[in-house]
């Protein structure tokens, strides 16, 4: 995506002043681990990066209605998924009461109906309800009875097609908040040179776009976690251990194209540590190496741990990168993917990146050029 035509795009979605007494439908990522029933320390960033719209719309005099998502309940009230902790999580950090609401919509509108200027409910988790994952127009309709602004505050989710994303546009005045904007300049810069890709983690699959779209431009692409496994399978036709869920056929296949291709700055695991039969994590070699590469980088994208970060033998690796980074001043530094974040804040480092993007799957999507129809909508 063109530099200047995106911010075209994010200039037209700013939302003008909100009348005081506005009900406003703010959609955020409250997508976060739980642990015996409160959100967990390692989901505390993505809270926080909600809190200033929040803020934002609360001094206007807005009535805010907070609609979000937690797992995937499959159309299901599932009792551990919902978003009660959530909302306690976020009364506490915002030091202003929050009140959940877990009745149907017709409940919530008779308790938004009561709400002073200023004040901020919580709906139960959109998915319990099928509608929301299908994109139905009916559930979207109704979800907007609720409100008579709509603002969209959840990167995380702009490239799912889900009715509080994409259908309920239809039924209302609707705009990006501050996160998607910062989220959408921030991922539309233009790279400066040397140019870094870091990827890891599971899947071989949401990285493969990736390097197709930036391939070309960078300079580096350093691969580890089980994503390395793939493209070892594809390159060199051999692994260190077994790994048949990592080297699917098709998957192979797409990784010898891409390999073929950019075959010249993919970097791969030279070594790798190996734990009761199942690779952990990319070895001190490697990480030496990947570290050499950052080091002299004046931008760097990563998305995916190098390793099982769970694991004792599985967090070194992606430790290395995140000190590498860290430890150059003069790069550009952007991370994405859940896990990846998580690691960093448990690292504390998070002060040492440019930016820390909300969204893994989403950040993905945009940097390889695939639809985002939360974004669409908004133009």
């Amino acid at each position: 995506m063109a530099k200047m035509k995106t911010q075209k795009l994010i200039k037209s979605w700013v939302a003008k002043d909100i009348p005081k007494d506005s009900r406003v439908l703010l959609r955020i990522d409250a997508n976060v681990p739980l642990a015996n029933g409160r959100v967990s320390m390692n989901g505390r960033h993505r809270l926080r990066s909600v809190l200033p719209e929040i803020e934002r719309l609360k001094a206007r005099g807005a009535r805010i209605v907070i609609i979000a998502h937690l797992g995937e309940p499959n159309g299901k009230v599932v009792k551990d998924l919902s978003l009660a902790p959530v909302a306690r999580a976020l009364a506490h950090a915002i030091k202003h009461p929050i009140r959940f609401v877990a009745g149907s919509i017709d409940d919530a509108a008779k308790v938004i109906d009561r709400m002073a200027p200023g004040s901020i409910v919580m709906l139960e988790n959109l998915r319990f309800t099928k509608g929301e994952e299908k994109n139905d127009a009916k559930f979207a309709k109704h979800l907007a009875t609720l409100g008579d602004v709509y603002v969209n505050n959840a990167f995380s989710v702009c490239h799912r097609k889900h009715a509080s994303i994409a259908a309920i546009t239809k039924f209302l005045p609707s705009f990006a908040g501050e996160l998607i904007v910062k989220e959408v300049r921030a991922l539309s810069a233009i790279p400066k040179h040397p140019f870094v890709l870091i990827l890891g983690g599971m899947k071989i699959s949401t990285k493969i776009p990736l390097i197709k779209k930036l391939g070309a431009h960078a300079d580096a692409i350093l691969v580890g976690g089980a994503s390395s496994l793939t493209m070892l399978k594809a390159s060199i036709g051999s692994l260190p251990v077994p790994a048949k869920e990592f080297t699917k056929a098709k998957d192979v296949a797409d990784a010898k194209a891409v390999a073929k291709k950019f075959g010249e700055v993919i970097h791969l695991p030279c070594d790798v540590v190996v734990s009761k039969g199942i690779v952990t994590d990319i070895g001190p070699v490697t990480s030496d190496a990947f570290a050499q590469h950052i080091a002299h980088a004046k931008y760097i994208v990563w998305n995916g741990p190098m390793g099982i970060t769970t694991h004792r033998d599985g967090f070194k690796g992606t430790l290395a990168v995140a000190r590498a980074i860290a430890k150059n001043k003069n790069a550009t530094s952007i991370i994405g993917g859940g896990e990846t974040v998580e690691c960093i804040e448990e690292f504390d480092l998070t002060d040492f990146f440019s930016h820390i993007s909300t969204g893994g799957g989403a950040m993905l999507a945009f940097l390889g050029g695939d639809k985002m129809p939360g974004l669409e909508v908004l133009t």
